[in-house]
């Protein structure tokens, strides 16, 4: 028997689910605590979540973190079923030139604050967001600190770092 013949292919449970309703995913493995990781188009996003929640039981949003990638901003939220510990990932895509994504505060309350930071960290949008203010950051803050092309602000607090020994 060779090595391909005996190689197992696991099928991913969520990523079958989704696919057979017709929602645009793409899976993206198992990340290294096993859960699946779906690649998930924003235009999906809210009715995904809302299936997930009534057919899957995915009833708690464990986490929400955006980060930036090669072209794009991703924010990444995590799902479970707090009865049987059955998790999986979720993650979306927005362009980094007019970044917004469908708020989630509709169907996973504490949604709210997570989408808020990650607005005031990496500028995403969350589209009918109840109160998109910052959360970390002053109100009048410009520019947001984690993305890449961020500088921040040069003033009493903040002063260019020198490397060089006076």
């Amino acid at each position: 028997m060779t090595e391909e013949n005996s190689a197992v292919v696991k099928e991913l449970e969520f990523v079958k689910y989704l696919t057979d309703k017709k929602f645009n995913v793409e899976s993206l493995g198992e990340n290294a605590s096993g859960f699946e990781m779906i690649l998930v188009d924003k235009n999906d996003l809210l009715a995904i979540t809302k299936d997930l929640m009534r057919s899957k039981k995915m009833t708690l949003l464990n986490y929400l973190t955006a980060v930036e990638v090669k072209d794009a901003y991703q924010a990444i939220y995590h799902l479970e079923d707090p009865n049987t510990h059955s998790s999986v990932v979720l993650k979306v895509n927005t362009d980094k030139n007019s970044p917004s994504i469908p708020s989630l505060t509709s169907v996973f309350p504490t949604a709210n604050w997570l989408e808020r930071e990650a607005f005031d960290m990496l500028g995403i949008i969350f589209e009918d967001h109840p109160n998109l203010v910052r959360i970390l950051n002053p109100d009048n803050w410009q520019g947001y600190p984690l993305r890449r092309d961020y500088i921040g602000p040069i003033d009493e607090l903040n002063q260019p770092v020198s490397l060089m020994k006076n």
